[in-house]
């Protein structure tokens, strides 16, 4: 698996404030899948420069959850490698601390989360890049070949690595340039 990939799964975890095994058990799938290799989180000593910051994300458990269980943009489904216990421990420890919020019923859609769920996402980047110039297209909430080509063309102006994977990285000059 790349480790891109691994880094997006992992940033869908979330908050919930675990106690005890619970907790041990998100701290231990947060290392052994290779989380910390993609995505920033101070409390696993993570500074990982592919996927989200979950520090600044504060994600909630609901849509950590969500994200490693359906999967997402650049990042493959766990629902069929992980347990529920394991993905609600994960999404809980996370979110917890990552200071997002707690949310009943953590494999619930996301909602109102700091996270919006995979297609929302997309279809905020698609309207972003359109804004710039760089999508246009549909805007239809899929991270596919159209998205991609997209997003690879905004990496080569920004002066990113052109590998078409949404980061932090990108995200920040995609902000310096909606500004």
């Amino acid at each position: 698996m790349k480790r891109s990939t691994t880094a997006l799964l992992c940033a869908t975890v979330a908050l919930a404030a675990p106690a005890g095994a619970a907790a041990a058990t998100g701290s231990r799938l947060w290392s052994s899948s290779g989380c910390g290799g993609c995505h920033t989180l101070a409390a696993a000593g993570s500074s990982g420069s592919e996927g989200p910051n979950l520090d600044q994300l504060r994600p909630s458990q609901s849509a950590v959850a969500a994200q490693v269980t359906g999967g997402g943009p650049g990042m493959p489904s766990f629902g069929g490698t992980l347990s529920a216990a394991d993905i609600d421990a994960l999404a809980a420890w996370v979110s917890s601390v990552a200071g997002g919020s707690a949310a009943a019923g953590s494999r619930a859609t996301a909602g109102s989360t700091a996270l919006p769920p995979p297609a929302q996402w997309v279809r905020r980047l698609q309207r972003d890049l359109a804004k710039l110039g760089y999508f246009h297209h549909a805007v239809t909430g899929v991270y596919g070949p159209i998205t991609t080509a997209a997003v690879k063309r905004f990496q080569a102006s920004a002066g990113l690595t052109r590998d078409g994977l949404w980061g932090p990285k990108s995200q920040a000059a995609l902000v310096a340039r909606l500004r």
